[in-house]
């Protein structure tokens, strides 16, 4: 048997996904008093968890909204770990009493099926949660304890080793899933009890773990799902990875695993906003990047200040203005992503100080449905849609950088482009499109379209605000919009007449008008959408300008290769050409 990892205990809330944050005493007694009363929040959904006729939970129901996420959540013990901490904290033994009987009755009535399931209690990725959190946990804390029976004990640990054979046999093929599996496999080999398998168990990990690192992470540190959500995943698992290396490995294997893990990391910092947060790009909810760079890479904790191209994930993060009141913007122009993939390809996201602006809706649900659709759709997203579809979303990972992520800088303004193509049902090339964002440092940001159609078409183009945005139209091409103390305005100009349209947390004829900052939550939010018949070719030009002064924006189109925007802010005027063929 190996020695129990001194740090893992102080690991286990920061590597188990979704799992509630390292509670406040008061919190863990809260949520062990309803658990006694079969009343559990998971995901931000509460309910009673129904009974068998014989007593025991229904490990299988699928919460109040019939969604698989409650049962699986529901089957990673959760509530285990958070009643034993608040048993450790008071004593009472009621909460030990039913940490056992919960135990005793998931242990007895859960043999684990020999082969691959996606059943509640034994997908790959439960199976893994349990291990990494809870029953690492319990394990550490009941095994002294005299009501920890022999009997008991000893049928926990033949689970937790049917654990083990499930996850080496049985584990997913790919994606984040497979690298919590291999982990929990690792530490199921470190931690437990050993059989005469672990250690053939613990070298089919470490090898499955850096085989997965090099193939689902980009030479930038980017996590090919391209979600911030799942990065911090990866991040946190490989992190601990490197803990037990350090515990236990050779120093080779540690030499070699510090730069990967840093990587990891180095993404989070470059896409962290202002306030420390992230991007919900694809399936993400908004998370404390900040944080987690000051508990787990330090020396990479300081917020940026320069513009980032990220090339294999095909990202630009724009940064300028004053240090005490910075200006950040997330040009998405990347592959489509591996898995939780948005329909998001140009979109693109803005904030001012520390107020967001113009936002990636989040996730919300994984659910089937015109929910789901909303949210992982380009309706959900900065983009354009041509004739209510979006355009086609790139492939799904690159092997190069083709065509190259390229930055141009110039002396008073930095610029980068992104190009999608719209296919309509027997028509592969309805229109191009070619998206030019243009960071004016510190004066604002212009984002120019360019659509090239070949058929009559309607175009439509979508600005998604943040939930405390409040938009107000002062004139035919112009908005302003205020969130808290910052102020932004916007004006436009299009090649063909445009009408807007402000829509706020509709439900019908289509979902539209909605932002989800955590899964299972969603608020309405301001969504404008200039609609524009195409008869042609067309250049529309929006301009963002911090600060409420009064601008405008103009096209000069006389030649279409160099595109000229003629600005005006307060009473100063300016021209800005951009060459098309020098991008």
């Amino acid at each position: 048997m190996r020695p129990v990892i001194p740090r893992l205990l102080l690991l286990l809330a920061a590597l188990t996904l979704a799992a509630p944050a390292a509670a406040q005493p008061s919190r863990d007694i809260a949520e062990t008093d309803a658990a006694l009363a079969d009343t559990f929040t998971l995901q931000g959904v509460t309910a009673t968890q129904p009974r068998r006729a014989d007593g025991g939970y229904d490990w299988d129901w699928r919460g109040p909204r019939d969604d698989p996420e409650w049962a699986w959540f529901f089957n990673r013990h959760y509530a285990l770990e958070t009643a034993c901490r608040a048993w450790r904290q008071t004593g009472d033994e009621r909460y030990l009493d039913w940490i056992l009987a919960t135990l005793d009755d998931w242990v007895v009535t859960h043999p684990a099926p020999g082969r691959m399931s996606f059943s509640a209690a034994w997908r790959p990725l439960e199976a893994a949660r349990r291990i990494l959190g809870p029953w690492t946990v319990l394990h550490e804390n009941l095994r002294d304890h005299a009501a920890f029976t022999p009997e008991r004990r000893e049928r926990f640990l033949a689970s937790a080793h049917a654990h083990g054979r499930q996850l080496r046999r049985h584990h997913a093929r790919s994606g984040n899933h497979l690298i919590t599996e291999m982990l929990a496999l690792a530490q199921l080999c470190l931690v437990f009890p050993g059989t005469k398998d672990t250690d053939e168990w613990l070298a089919y990990a470490l090898g499955r773990l850096e085989h997965e690192y090099h193939a689902q992470v980009y030479p930038d540190g980017a996590y090919k799902e391209l979600s911030t959500h799942y990065q911090r995943v990866v991040a946190l698992n490989y992190q601990h990875l490197l803990d037990l290396l350090e515990q236990h490995g050779n120093p080779e294997d540690i030499l070699r695993w510090r730069p990967y893990v840093k990587r990891l990391w180095a993404y989070l910092r470059a896409v962290q906003k202002p306030d420390g947060s992230n991007p919900v790009n694809n399936d993400s909810d908004r998370e404390n990047i900040a944080a987690l760079l000051r508990a787990h890479a330090p020396r990479q904790a300081s917020v940026p200040i320069e513009t980032i191209a990220l090339p294999h994930a095909g990202q630009i993060v724009f940064r300028s203005g004053d240090p005490a009141r910075p200006q950040w913007a997330f040009f998405d122009r990347g592959p489509h992503g591996t898995a939780h993939q948005h329909r998001d390809r140009l979109h693109f996201s803005l904030t001012l100080g520390l107020r967001d602006f113009l936002v990636d809706n989040g996730r919300y649900t994984y659910a089937p449905g015109p929910w789901r659709d909303y949210f992982a759709g380009p309706a959900g997203h900065n983009v354009l849609l041509l004739d209510g579809r979006g355009s086609e979303p790139g492939p799904d990972a690159i092997n190069a950088i083709d065509p190259p992520t390229r930055l141009v800088l110039r002396e008073h303004w930095e610029t980068a482009y992104g190009d999608a193509r719209f296919t309509t049902p027997g028509n592969p090339r309805a229109a191009d499109w070619r998206r030019i964002v243009i960071n004016l440092r510190g004066d604002g940001w212009i984002v120019l379209d360019r659509v090239i159609a070949f058929t009559p078409q309607n175009l439509e183009t979508l600005w998604h605000w943040h939930p405390a945005c409040e938009v107000r139209t002062t004139d035919a091409d112009r908005l302003v919009v205020r969130h808290a103390e910052e102020t932004l305005t916007v004006a436009f100009a299009t090649g063909s007449r445009a009408s807007l349209t402000q829509i706020r947390g509709a439900e019908h004829p289509a979902v539209q008008g909605w932002h989800s900052e955590r899964f299972n939550q969603r608020a309405p939010a301001t969504c404008t959408i200039a609609r524009q018949r195409l008869d042609g070719p067309v250049f529309n030009a929006w301009f963002f300008t911090p600060g409420g002064v009064a601008a405008t924006i103009r096209i000069d189109t006389t030649d279409a290769r160099r595109p000229t925007l003629i600005l005006t802010r307060g009473d100063q005027t300016s021209e800005l050409s951009i060459d098309l063929d020098d991008l």
